[in-house]
């Protein structure tokens, strides 16, 4: 029987998760568009040293994802993460406003606790609306996705203005404003959230838990400080805790039945895909950026660019492409064609591959060392957000897909620990291929250095793109085999 446009009426939650998403991100893309330059204006960071710093940063804040999902699963519950989220991150950005230097890493372990906390929350609360292979999913996912690039599309419209004129501190502040509105559009909206949530979120909390859960995040942000701020040891952390998760992931392994072994065994080998992913998806908070600010041409009609302000070429491309991905989902599923996300996976790498190859192009076409043509970084954003889209906005999709019920926040977790904080430190050492040494003022040899790390990035994703689509059909034989066990269709 055909599926039916009243069946592919979205969840009311989509509507919550949206709004406080969009709000969380706007704040937070202040921060994260403008920190590499902050570290080498105001810190005088080499290139090298700001990529690490980001890197940590980027890192440990998704990290917290992991124990922010188990805690909204078993402890704390899912609705008082959000909150608890929102308001360490609005503190952290806030501070962040107050021109005091020695502030920085408290400000960061704020926003690091914060978003650990909050990050799973929203993806969560949408994902235990869905019931099994809901045809809704992934053109839910899609559309919350874009929900979180308007938000960061409106801030790299902001931020190089702000930041230009208003001075960075004052930067930091519009993000703090972003994260407290994005607080209060949750706290009006709440009350669809109130039956998704956790068995924990759903009863009262001891004043015993609570002083515990209070005590423990202040302890959190005094480690995610002292971590940020010694970025080597942030990433033995980091590796730490991916072995932990491989040493839990076994023994789940094992003692799970047969069919949830498949679905464990499936998520992890996606989550891996989405790993290489991510280490070239932070390449335009690192050597992207440098790259943007130092060789290409900025000028348009006699307006100066700001180099953030190309930051929202992402949301632009994700805000006009999430629809039309949405409406194909959709289309797809009523025709029964849907694409495996075992074929998505791939294609996304394979169109990120494409997004190096354009900035090569442009780099070997441009009619000065310092004049790269920023149509080449319009395209490149284009091929970079496409790619986004088919991994990174789908991937709490996947786990929605496969991942065993009672293990979706730790599998979400997992997702942000593994594939996003794990990639923000091998993509910060990845970055430093085409980090330019202090004393090189020479524009043709600068061109040259990313002319050559771009190439690079390029080759190796299209090699690992091979990869991922020989070994697809045989993850796609994992999920199918789930779904014969449990006589669906697998989506």
């Amino acid at each position: 029987m055909n599926t039916t446009i009243n069946e592919l009426k979205q969840p009311p939650i989509l509507k919550l998760a949206f709004v406080t998403a969009m709000f969380e991100r706007f704040g937070f893309y202040f921060l994260t568009f403008l920190i590499v330059l902050y570290l080498k204006s105001e810190y005088n960071f080499s290139d090298s040293a700001a990529f690490l710093m980001y890197g940590a940063f980027s890192a440990l804040a998704y990290l917290a994802t992991a124990a922010g999902g188990y805690l909204a699963d078993n402890i704390f519950g899912i609705r008082r993460c959000v909150i608890s989220g929102l308001i360490c991150e609005a503190i952290g950005l806030t501070m962040l406003g107050i021109p005091e230097k020695n502030l920085l890493p408290i400000s960061l372990g704020l926003i690091i606790i914060g978003v650990g906390l909050f990050k799973t929350g929203p993806t969560h609360l949408l994902g235990r609306s869905y019931k099994e292979n809901d045809p809704r999913i992934d053109s839910g996912f899609t559309l919350y996705y874009m929900g979180m690039n308007v938000g960061s599309f409106t801030t790299s419209l902001l931020a190089g203005v702000v930041q230009k004129y208003c001075g960075w501190h004052i930067a930091f502040l519009y993000g703090g404003i972003g994260i407290a509105a994005g607080l209060v559009a949750y706290l009006v909206l709440r009350k669809s959230a109130a039956p998704l949530d956790s068995t924990p979120g759903l009863k009262p909390l001891s004043i015993k838990i609570w002083t515990k859960m209070i005590v423990g995040i202040i302890l959190a942000i005094g480690l995610g400080s002292f971590l940020v701020n010694n970025p080597s040891l942030a990433k033995y952390c980091i590796i730490i805790t991916a072995v932990i998760l491989a040493f839990y992931f076994s023994y789940e392994i094992t003692r799970s039945p047969k069919h949830e072994k498949m679905k464990i065994t499936a998520c992890l080998i996606l989550i891996a895909m989405g790993l290489i992913f991510y280490i070239l998806y932070q390449q335009a908070y690192t050597s992207m950026v440098l790259f943007i600010n130092r060789s290409v041409d900025r000028h348009f009609l006699g307006i100066d660019i700001p180099t953030v302000a190309y930051f929202g070429l992402n949301p632009f491309w994700v805000i006009i492409l999430g629809p039309i991905l949405a409406s194909l989902y959709n289309y797809l599923h009523r025709h029964k064609k849907d694409v495996p996300i075992t074929v998505k996976f791939p294609l996304g790498l394979f169109v990120t591959c494409l997004c190096f190859v354009s900035l090569v192009v442009g780099a070997h076409l441009a009619s000065a060392p310092d004049q790269v043509s920023s149509i080449w970084i319009v395209l490149a954003y284009l091929f970079y957000t496409a790619g986004e889209m088919l991994v990174s906005a789908l991937g709490p999709a996947m786990i929605t897909h496969i991942a065993p019920k009672r293990m979706y926040g730790v599998m979400m977790g997992t997702w942000f620990v593994v594939g996003m904080a794990l990639s923000s430190i091998l993509g910060s050492m990845c970055a430093s291929i085409a980090s330019v040494p202090d004393t090189l003022t020479d524009s043709t040899a600068i061109l040259h250095i990313y002319s050559q790390a771009f190439t690079k990035f390029a080759a190796i994703s299209f090699i690992i793109t091979l990869i991922c689509f020989a070994v697809g059909p045989a993850i796609n034989r994992m999920t199918k085999a789930k779904a014969l066990e449990t006589q669906t269709i697998d989506a």
